[in-house]
């Protein structure tokens, strides 16, 4: 009974790392790219002035 405990304990404690992305990117960023929503910004949209 003992051994069906620590095994369990393994494979949460590995699909928690797997979750966290302690294995490379976690599988809740697959897609995302940072370089894809630094493109999409319009810095000439925003006009520094005085509030009215």
């Amino acid at each position: 009974m003992r051994i069906v405990f620590l095994i369990l304990l393994t494979a949460n404690i590995v699909l928690l790392g797997y979750g966290q992305g302690f294995f490379g990117p976690p599988p809740s960023e697959a897609g995302r790219t940072v370089q894809v929503v630094m493109d999409q910004r319009n810095e000439q949209a925003v006009i520094p002035g005085d509030p009215q």
